[in-house]
Formats: C-alpha cells, sequence, structure tokens
C-alpha cells in the first residue's frame, strides 16, 4: 500500500518517535511511506497516487490537514495515528496507538465510511464544536502545559475559571426553531473529551448535526453533565435539550468564545452547517 504520513515535524521528540515507530512497522510490512509537513500538504500535488492518507496527530492537526485542502474528493481514504492531545477521531474510528496494531487496523477489509463534514463559520469540524463554558475553557489552556501534561492542561483552565464562571445566554436557531441555552455541543461522535459520552446517537456518518443544549450552566450543572458522560448514563436531564438540524445559527450579546475539536475557533456569532462534501475514513 502506497501510505502518505502527514505530519508535524516540529511537534515534541517523544511523539516523532511514535511515528518513526509506526514507519518501521508499516515498512516492515512492505508499505510504502512517503513523508509531508502538515501544515503545507496538499493532496493533488503531494501524493496523488496514494492509496491511504494516514494524519499522525490529534483531532487539531487533522482539521487542519483536512481545512487546507482544495478538493476533498481528491483526498484518498484517511486514517488517523493517535499522537495528539485527546485523540478523539482516533478513537470514534478504532484506530490503535500502538503501531503494529495500527497497521493490522488499516490492512483490514472494512468498507470506507463517509463522514459529512461539518463547518463552523466556514472552517471544518471533524469531531465536536462548543461554545459557552466548555470553549471558554479550552480558551483558556496554555499550550505551554498542554505540552508538558496534555490533558491536565483542560482541568487547570476549568479550574481557573471557578471563581469568575462564565454564564452568558445564547440564542440558538437550529433550522428555524429558537431557543435559549447557556452552552451548546455540537456533537458528531459518542465520545468527548476522552473516553466519555455525551451523545450516544452520535456518530461520525450521521447525517444531520446533532446538538445538545444546557438552558442553564451554573457550576452544579457543568457537574451533572461530567457524571453523566463519566457514568455511561443514557438518560439525560429533563432539562437539556437534543436536536437534529442541518443548519445552526448560534448568537449572544457578549463575545463568547467557540472551540471546534479542542482548539479555539474564535468567538460568537457561529453559523454550523453540514456539507455536502466529506471525508471517506478507512
Amino acid at each position: 500500500m502506497r501510505i502518505a504520513l502527514v505530519y508535524n515535524p516540529g511537534m515534541a521528540a517523544r511523539r516523532l518517535k511514535r511515528i518513526a515507530a509506526l514507519v518501521r512497522a508499516l515498512e516492515t510490512r512492505g508499505h510504502g511511506v512517503s513523508h509531508h509537513d502538515s501544515l503545507t500538504f496538499d493532496a493533488p500535488r503531494d501524493c496523488p497516487n496514494a492509496d491511504l492518507l494516514c494524519i499522525a496527530g490529534g483531532d487539531g492537526s487533522a482539521r487542519l490537514v483536512i481545512g487546507n485542502q482544495r478538493d476533498l474528493a481528491a483526498l484518498p481514504p484517511v486514517a488517523i495515528y493517535p499522537v495528539g492531545t485527546i485523540n478523539l477521531l482516533a478513537r470514534e474510528l478504532d484506530y490503535p496507538a500502538d503501531p503494529m496494531q495500527f497497521a493490522t487496523r488499516i490492512e483490514a477489509d472494512r468498507p470506507l465510511l463517509h463522514s459529512p463534514l461539518v463547518r463552523l463559520n466556514g472552517a471544518p469540524v471533524l469531531a465536536c464544536a462548543s461554545a459557552g463554558v466548555d470553549a471558554q475553557t479550552v480558551a483558556g489552556v496554555s499550550e505551554a502545559l498542554k505540552a508538558r501534561v496534555g490533558r491536565l492542561a483542560y482541568g487547570a483552565a476549568l479550574a481557573s475559571l471557578l471563581w469568575r464562571w462564565p454564564r452568558t445566554p445564547l440564542r440558538i436557531v437550529a433550522d428555524g426553531q429558537a431557543f435559549t441555552a447557556e452552552a451548546a455541543f455540537v456533537l458528531r461522535g459518542r465520545f468527548y473529551a476522552g473516553p466519555w459520552t455525551l451523545d450516544p446517537a452520535a456518530h461520525l456518518a450521521h447525517p444531520r448535526l446533532r446538538v445538545l443544549a444546557l438552558p442553564r450552566c451554573r457550576r452544579r450543572d457543568l457537574i451533572a453533565l461530567g457524571l453523566y458522560a463519566v457514568t455511561g448514563s443514557r438518560r439525560a436531564h429533563p432539562s437539556w435539550q437534543v436536536v437534529e438540524c442541518e443548519t445552526l445559527e448560534i448568537t449572544s450579546t457578549a463575545p463568547v468564545p467557540v472551540q471546534a475539536d479542542g482548539d479555539a475557533a474564535g468567538h460568537l456569532p457561529a453559523t454550523v452547517t453540514l456539507s455536502d462534501t466529506g471525508v471517506r475514513y478507512a
């Protein structure tokens, strides 16, 4: 198999070692591997004959690579080798971190999964997006701390909000239906922030947006949401609102942050749409 391996050559040395181990595993099994910089990668130019595009990184890296493509139809099937912080896409698609197990996974004769691409103000969203305290937390994450301690940096950012807990009303319009909330989550998969689930009905191939909205997002409301996710409960709180739609608009009278795939993505207003084009995952 001809595999285009895309990653950031400037990532941490420990992650580059994992990528090197992956390359050895792939080449040992007879695959041809070409190396490409995730910051400048263009599929038609750099890998016109590749059988597989392997993005080695996290959800943000995958979003960057896919968002930079001029023509998604030109992309070969995509696999995600998880060397990021949260790795929701790899978890959704069952891509293991062990190099040999990953090689076995991509060699398996599985049908391709077509995932319609979501766009937030024109930029791609692959796994999730949100507005409210969750996005406020992401906006406050120290990249230096994240590089040292991984996902614990998100906990530190959340802790810094405890004394000045942000609660701002959001106006949400889902396919013309308007309602208010203090937090909103657009969910493209079962997993959120790790091995936890906010919406068991969400999946990458879903033909519509799945949106979870919390009318109030006090500290105790976020704790309830966290317990719901961690315990695997399938009974959402009766006050929460779950909707399916094709177009979502979120506005506020204040500059509320927005996050996409675990990275800061600006501020409201936000328009979220489901594209006709998508990504084929191997």
